[in-house]
């Protein structure tokens, strides 16, 4: 039996659908419908922060969590459907903005980027002590937290997400234009595994092809 009310059953399916690499990394998943969450309170639009709970590595909302981990064919399946029916109406733009961040950035760089939040800071001292269970609340959620939200608004424009490409290399992420993809040869990727290996990176890295055909790392 799936406990995940509509709303985040229909955001999961929409990530399933649109970003299948970041809905199949629990993780991810769960940063992706926190900050879906996060930019509507931002924008003064009523959250769902139900069932939110604070972890070590950020916030989780434990229904979604314990659907995804211990009954996942029905988490799936309720997912999907509750996509397709839309029982939810889902922000596009919003979404595939929560979509991009969870791209982009490494597992641990999330909860990094989370962890600032009052939303689960305020708390930081029980869940580092290893309390179980720790309920966060929207109460909590401050002006801090929406400034946050609003730089990574800013950040992110949806005609920089729309017109982009994010290459993959060892935990490193790339953004190209969606024309420079295109163009990538053998001996390109062969400079971003050198550069993933040898240099010191900070996710995203924004990456062109120029006139000549070569690589340039912004």
């Amino acid at each position: 039996m799936v406990h995940s009310n509509d709303r985040k059953l229909c955001l999961s399916g929409w990530l399933k659908q649109n970003n299948k690499t970041e809905y199949d990394t629990p993780l991810k998943l769960q940063k992706f419908l926190l900050l879906y969450e996060a930019f509507a309170k931002a924008s003064g639009e009523s959250p769902d922060f139900s069932h939110l709970r604070g972890y070590k590595r950020g916030p989780v909302f434990s229904n979604v969590w314990g659907d995804y981990t211990k009954e996942k064919e029905a988490f799936n399946k309720a997912a999907d459907e509750s996509y397709r029916s839309g029982r939810f109406a889902i922000n596009e733009e919003r979404a595939k903005k929560c979509a991009f961040v969870v791209r982009i950035l490494s597992e641990n760089e999330l909860s990094e980027l989370t962890h600032p939040m009052n939303l689960w800071k305020s708390k930081e001292d029980r869940i580092m002590k290893g309390e179980y269970q720790v309920d966060l609340e929207e109460k909590d959620f401050n002006e801090d937290d929406r400034k946050l939200i609003a730089s990574l608004d800013k950040m992110y424009p949806i005609e920089l997400i729309e017109n982009s490409e994010v290459v993959n290399i060892d935990n490193h992420y790339f953004i190209f234009k969606k024309s420079d993809v295109q163009k990538l040869t053998e001996a390109h990727f062969d400079t971003l595994f050198n550069l993933s290996e040898n240099e010191q990176l900070f996710n995203p890295v924004y990456a062109d092809i120029d006139e000549e055909g070569r690589l340039v790392i912004d």
